[in-house]
Parts: structure tokens; C-alpha cells; sequence
């Protein structure tokens, strides 16, 4: 072990075995020689040692580059690893995790520690972290982490009381008990500092914060919530509904078969084989509202052409009923995407955008204002949702927020630019770019996230923020209650993110319509993402995916 690394490791974490620093001796023996002395191993013995040890931190090092590679070549999504030497601790989502540790998984060495030096260390660690509140586990949890936990008072040798103490810090870090599983990667550095293992979870633990995992204490985010009552919550979303007002577009696919490369210019010529309209932008929010059962009316502008009437097609075929308003001197707006298909892979090759970014004039706010009068009364949620198309200006903003107060209604705002016009409103649903973008300062740490989280917050006066952070998940804001983290709860491969934050939208302006509180909501938005970007461009979900994917979740009964 290189020099440096030990004296990391000891500048990083305390070992309950190492005597202080200052009662070194002067008259301690260099370690090859106390090694070679100890054991009567020879000076080469020791150094055949010591290169096999490297060997094998050189391999895990390989095999972590790999991963990386994996994960760049597919777009920054982790594959789920094969099972190795390094990778004890894999499993699928959806099934029972199996933390089952081999000694020679991460043993250099047989382990000569006497148990009796031991136990004092066991027993500290198994006083120090008390059985954790069953209300955040299922019954299978709580029996694997009984049953762990007893393993570990029982062990008779050190090999023993290693492996168990780094399945246990595993388990506690898979059931997001940060705090218990950073005191058992420390019994398990106490036991062995050499583990190759134990460091490597070290160095996972560090970079997770309690706020980081949500709720108070160590209780997950989860744990607020189980899968009976978001099983209800999700039944109940049918009775919701829900005005959505904004940029109404057409995501329109052209598809063709490649032919050949065109004499004209070096160009790919396509045989034309489909064409595919479906609802996107704000459209495509109202149709995630009704595919999920609930009732939506559409109200936003399109223009006096061949689209227009494609458009209200659309609506219909969706179940969505509306209010568009036709201006002559604008497009519909369609997004039009031009793929080629090969067998059964399909890569897209250009889109083209025929949108005004313009915003309406007078006359057509009115319009939209007016409609939005008619109709207000017979729903309970708003959503705004602004592709920056020009449908949101800043007196339909104001009388959304209006009408919204006079009547009781929840408004939701999904939005990409200058989130600081929308005030009072209910919930803000912008993604951490935009976020950024609003605050000033970049997202990379979790101090910058909470002080752009309340920034924000202060900003518009809302009563809540949702950011959406890819991979990360969600993080919920609301004044003076603190953050609450959301990992992806549907660790699937992504196919496709387009329209993943119309569905979150879409969900929550729903399961607020229909009493949830915003981190049931937060938690449904969380199940619908996961779903819609396991598919193909512009997708929505409905209640039977929802609970489908709830019961594959890690959530308790």
C-alpha cells in the first residue's frame, strides 16, 4: 500500500485499533521488516506481497474505467454491472437485495486478529446504532437487517467480522441510513484499515448528506410515505381536473427507409415509409392528464393552416377538450423530426421547428383570457406550461393567477425562462438548468442546490418547488419545511427524456387536484418519469403503469 494512500486513509477516518499518533515509538521497526519479523516471512515474501496487493487495486481501478466508458457510451445512464469480485453488492430493482459477501471478494490476507480484540469494537457499533424506526422499512427489511445485525454479534473470527460488518454497512446504505452505514464502514476499516472494499464505501459515504436523502434525521424521503397510500393516491387521480394553458405543439415524425446517398449533394436519401403526429409541448401535459384519467381542457393559439385542424384532431382523439384560438399570423406550431429507420433501430436525422416565438398580441391574450373565464369554473388545477412559444405573456400569467385565487384552484407552472413573473403560485416545476439559469450561479454542491432552492423560493413567492434533476431525481422546497430528496424511484434504462417534464407536470397538477400534498405528488411525478423515459419520443402513462411500477418500488407496504 502506497504511503500516501495510508496516510489519507488515516487523515480521513479515525481506526479505533490505531494507537494516537503521538505514542509512536522511536524504535519502531521499518513494516517490511516488522512483517518479515512477525510472520518469518522472507524480505522477498513480503515484497511479492505487497506487488500482488497492488495488482489487484490496479485491476479494480480497470474495471472502474470500464464502468465509466459504459456509462459515456451510453449516454451517462449506469447499466446495472454484471456480479464480479468487485461488485458484491449488485441487484435488480424490484427483487430482494442480496448482500451475500465472499472473504474472497476482499481479503489480501487471512485475517489474525484475535476476536477477543475484537468484540470491544462490535459491541460499541451495535450500541451506538439502535434498531431504526420500522415505520420507514418493510418486513422483509427489518428481518434482513435483525438478522445481519445478530450474524455480527455472533462472529467468531475476524474474516467473519469483517464481511459482516461491510454487508451491514451495505444494507444500511441501500436502505438510505447514512449515518449507521458510515459507523459500520468504520468497523470495518477498525477491523481490516486494508479492506479494499471498506475504503471504496467509504469514499461512496462521503459524498451523501443527510439532507441529501430527505426527511428528518436518517429517515428517507420514502419513509413519508408507503405503497398502499400512493396505491390509493393514484386510483383517485381520475376524479382530477385540470385547464392546461400554453404552447400547443405537434411533434410530427417523418420516417423513411435509407436508399441511398444523393448525386445532387453528399446526402442520405430516405424511401418515405410513416408519418407520426402526436400531441407535444403543452399538449402533450394535457394528454399526460387524461391518459392518467383525469378530465383536461386545452386552451392556447394555432395558426389558420392545414396543421390547425390536425391539432384539434389530436385533441379529440386524446380525450382533451379545448379552447384554441386561431391566429392567421402565426404557424401551428409542429416540431418535425426526420428518422431513418434500419431494421428496427431508429436514428433521428434533423428536426425542423415551425414555431413564432413571438409573443400574441392583445387581442389574442383577451381571447385566451376569456375562454380561460368560461371554463374555470368547472376544474380544480391550472397548469401553465411555456415553451417559450409566446402563449405566456405576462397578462395571461397574471389573470391565471387571478382567476386561480377567485376560485380556489391549485396553479402549477412548468416553465423554461424568467420563472421570477410567476408569483404566488402553487407549485414552479423547472429543471436544475433553468434553475440556475433564474439564480445566477451554477448547482454543484448541496449547499448551492438549498441556496438556489430558497433563492428561488424568495424570488416568487411560491408555495412550493419541485427541480427536476435528471438522474439525481427531484428536490423539493417549501418555506421554512426544509428540502425533501427524491431519488428516481424506476431505475430502468432511459430510452428517450423528450416530454419527461410535461408528465411530471402533468402528474402532480393532478394529484394535487385531487388532495394529495406535495410530496405524495412530488412521489407520483417521481413513478411517472421513470416509466415515460423507458419509451419512445413523445410518450404518456397511465394508472395501471403507476401502480405497476409502484409495486416494483423499494417503498414499505
Amino acid at each position: 500500500m502506497d504511503s500516501r494512500d495510508s496516510q489519507s486513509i488515516r487523515r480521513q477516518m479515525t481506526n479505533p485499533l490505531d494507537p494516537p499518533s503521538n505514542d509512536k515509538k522511536p524504535d519502531q521497526e521499518p513494516a517490511a521488516e516488522k512483517a518479515s519479523g512477525s510472520s518469518g516471512l522472507s524480505y522477498d515474501d513480503v515484497v511479492k506481497m505487497q506487488a500482488k496487493d497492488e495488482a489487484a487495486r490496479a485491476q479494480a481501478d480497470a474495471e472502474k474505467t470500464g464502468r465509466a466508458a459504459q456509462m459515456e457510451r451510453s449516454g451517462g445512464q449506469a447499466s446495472q454491472p454484471a456480479p464480479s469480485a468487485l461488485s458484491p453488492f449488485t441487484y435488480q430493482m424490484g427483487h430482494k437485495p442480496q448482500f451475500q459477501i465472499r472473504k474472497a471478494e476482499f481479503l489480501h490476507e487471512k485475517l489474525e486478529r484475535p476476536v477477543a480484540d475484537l468484540k470491544p469494537l462490535v459491541d460499541k457499533f451495535l450500541k451506538e446504532t439502535p434498531r431504526p424506526d420500522e415505520h420507514g422499512l418493510t418486513a422483509d427489511q427489518q428481518r434482513e437487517l435483525e438478522a445481519t445485525r445478530e450474524m455480527l454479534a455472533r462472529v467468531t473470527n475476524a474474516d467473519d467480522a469483517l464481511a459482516t460488518a461491510l454487508e451491514l454497512a451495505k444494507l444500511y446504505k441501500h436502505l438510505q441510513y447514512i449515518e449507521e452505514a458510515k459507523k459500520a464502514t468504520d468497523l470495518s476499516l477498525g477491523i481490516d484499515p486494508e479492506s479494499h472494499l471498506g475504503r471504496e464505501l467509504f469514499k461512496e459515504l462521503e459524498h451523501l448528506h443527510l439532507p441529501e436523502m430527505g426527511g428528518a434525521g436518517t429517515r428517507p424521503a420514502s419513509a413519508q410515505f408507503s405503497k398502499a397510500r400512493l396505491r390509493e393516491k393514484i386510483q383517485g387521480l381520475a376524479a382530477g381536473r385540470v385547464i392546461v394553458v400554453g404552447d400547443m405543439v405537434i411533434d410530427e415524425f417523418l420516417e423513411g427507409a435509407p436508399e441511398r446517398i444523393s448525386r445532387e449533394a453528399p446526402v442520405l436519401i430516405l424511401e418515405h415509409v410513416n408519418t407520426e403526429l402526436v400531441l407535444g409541448g403543452a399538449a402533450n401535459a394535457a394528454h399526460n392528464v387524461t391518459a392518467l384519467g383525469g378530465g383536461c381542457h386545452g386552451i392556447g393559439v394555432c395558426g389558420r393552416d392545414s396543421y390547425s385542424g390536425k391539432l384539434a384532431e389530436l385533441f379529440e382523439v386524446a380525450g382533451i377538450s379545448q379552447g384554441l384560438v386561431q391566429d392567421p399570423s402565426r404557424p401551428t406550431s409542429v416540431k418535425t423530426r426526420i428518422l431513418s429507420r434500419s431494421h428496427s433501430f431508429r436514428q433521428q436525422l434533423l428536426r425542423l421547428d415551425r414555431m413564432s416565438h413571438q409573443p400574441v398580441d392583445p387581442a389574442v391574450e383577451s381571447l385566451l383570457i376569456e375562454r380561460l373565464k368560461q371554463v374555470a369554473g368547472q376544474y380544480s388545477a391550472i397548469l401553465l406550461s411555456d415553451y417559450r412559444g409566446g402563449v405566456i405573456t405576462d397578462a395571461v400569467a397574471r389573470a391565471c393567477s387571478v382567476i386561480a385565487a377567485e376560485r380556489g384552484m391549485k396553479i402549477v407552472v412548468d416553465a423554461q425562462d424568467r420563472l421570477d413573473r410567476f408569483q404566488q403560485v402553487t407549485l414552479l416545476t423547472p429543471n436544475e438548468p433553468d434553475v440556475e439559469r433564474a439564480v445566477g450561479f451554477k448547482i454543484d454542491s448541496q449547499e448551492s442546490l438549498e441556496r438556489a432552492g430558497n433563492k428561488l423560493l424568495l424570488l416568487t413567492g411560491a408555495h412550493a418547488l419541485l427541480v427536476t434533476r435528471g438522474a439525481q431525481g427531484m428536490a423539493l422546497f417549501r418555506p421554512d419545511c426544509g428540502i425533501v430528496k427524491l431519488p428516481p424511484f424506476n431505475k430502468q434504462e432511459v430510452f428517450d427524456v423528450t416530454g419527461a417534464g410535461d408528465t411530471v407536470a402533468a402528474t402532480m397538477s393532478l394529484a394535487l387536484a385531487t388532495g394529495c400534498d406535495f410530496v405524495e405528488a412530488m412521489a407520483l411525478g417521481n413513478l411517472a418519469a421513470g416509466i415515460v423515459v423507458g419509451k419512445p419520443g413523445t410518450a404518456t402513462t397511465s394508472q395501471s403503469e403507476l401502480l405497476e411500477a409502484l409495486e416494483f418500488s423499494d417503498l414499505p407496504e
